[in-house]
């Protein structure tokens, strides 16, 4: 896949407001390529790799997901279902 030209990426606030609402609506595991797919289905298709990574890291900074990396290898996140900060 060829990246997107930086005029049609939508802005890191409009991703994160995405990530969030869906994360809060979906449980389950969030894992880097569970946000490429929806990335791509909300924005198009693109390298959403990087962008997901930062935003899953962002919403773990906020308190909003919980990262599980127990098992080398495999990494993902899930709803803090204590709440975090928005």
């Amino acid at each position: 896949m060829t990246e997107q030209p930086p005029a049609t990426r939508p802005a890191p606030e409009r991703r994160l407001s995405l990530l969030r609402k869906t994360a809060e609506e979906w449980f389950g595991e969030w894992t880097t390529r569970r946000v490429q797919h929806l990335y791509a289905a909300h924005f198009g298709p693109g390298e959403w790799r990087r962008p997901a990574r930062a935003d899953l890291a962002e919403l773990h900074r906020q308190r909003l997901l919980v990262l599980h990396d127990e098992n080398p290898g495999r990494r993902f996140y899930t709803v803090n279902s204590y709440g975090g900060t928005k």
